[in-house]
């Protein structure tokens, strides 16, 4: 996790701040910083602190700005052999490049993959239905409070 910037003065909070940012649970971020809180929720006082707040999202906005900007170089990388190999004849690789480029930009050429046999879901009631896509979000890395609140108004 880069720390340049604003780095806090105190070296827990900076922590914690930085491990908030890498993707930590604000308690597992809370101990792993050297606090001893008692209580479940213990780091909601450093939340408070609008100097720990503004360099949490500093460090995320660092972070999105690196994977934006390799996203980028990759992205020229692979227009450029695409140029290259239809310059050179090279059809499949021209083909390749063009695959990758349009399914990160256009989300073209998908590979879609269904779930479940044919009549699987014909005498699902919407509450198993709904729990079944649930499972599958969670699956793909959603969380609690994360998953759509679309899913509770499903009709």
């Amino acid at each position: 996790m880069p720390t340049t910037g604003n780095i806090l003065r105190s070296v827990r909070h900076e922590l914690y701040a930085q491990n908030v940012a890498a993707g930590m649970s604000k308690t597992e971020a809370y101990q792993l910083a050297g606090f001893k809180g008692k209580r479940q929720n213990s780091y909601v006082e450093i939340d408070k602190n609008p100097l720990v707040l503004r360099r949490i999202e500093e460090l995320l906005r660092q972070t999105a700005a690196k994977s934006e900007l390799s996203r980028r170089a990759i992205l020229d990388r692979i227009f450029q052999d695409w140029e290259l190999a239809r310059k050179l004849g090279q059809v499949p690789a021209a083909l390749k490049a063009a695959e990758l480029m349009g399914r990160e930009m256009h989300k073209m050429f998908t590979e879609r993959k269904e779930i479940g046999g044919p009549g699987d879901f014909d005498n699902k009631s919407e509450d198993e239905l709904r729990d079944i896509i649930k499972t599958e979000l969670t699956d793909l890395g959603w969380e609690g409070e994360d998953l759509p609140s679309s899913l509770d108004s499903i009709n």
